[in-house]
């Protein structure tokens, strides 16, 4: 199967982090891509201590669904969740398997179950899906 790079860092109290293929990249490769975004605080309720906004955006090829990468901002906490990305990446994960992702949450570890980014950007991968 080959590398997957994955990369993170945290500049000014944000993270930074990618895994995989970025959309240009994909394309630049051949690939017909649809990504799939979403940003939520990392806490429930977001009033607790340490709570920040984590953007997740997921790039997947359009026929399969397979992921080809994504990349994670905002939330220290997202350094964490881009050896999550890669790990779906490496299993050839699709949009599917991972809207469908068992996730253990907490308050103060976690977004809230129902904003889970990385099932959240999945969910609407799959919905854009159905728009091309």
């Amino acid at each position: 199967m080959g590398a997957i790079g994955v990369f993170s860092t945290v500049l000014g109290g944000s993270a930074f982090a990618a895994a995989g293929l970025t959309k240009s990249q994909a394309e630049a490769k051949g690939y017909s891509v649809i990504v799939g975004e979403s940003e939520a605080v990392n806490r429930h309720p977001g009033c607790m201590p340490g709570a920040a906004n984590l953007k997740v955006r997921l790039i997947f090829e359009a026929g399969s669904g397979v992921i080809l990468g994504g990349q994670v901002t905002g939330a220290t906490s997202g350094g964490e969740l881009i050896n999550v990305v890669s790990a779906c990446i490496n299993q050839r994960m699709t949009a599917d398997d991972i809207a469908t992702f068992q996730t253990g949450t907490h308050p103060a570890l976690t977004a809230s179950p129902i904003a889970y980014q990385l099932v959240n950007a999945a969910e609407n991968a799959i919905g854009n899906m159905y728009m091309i």
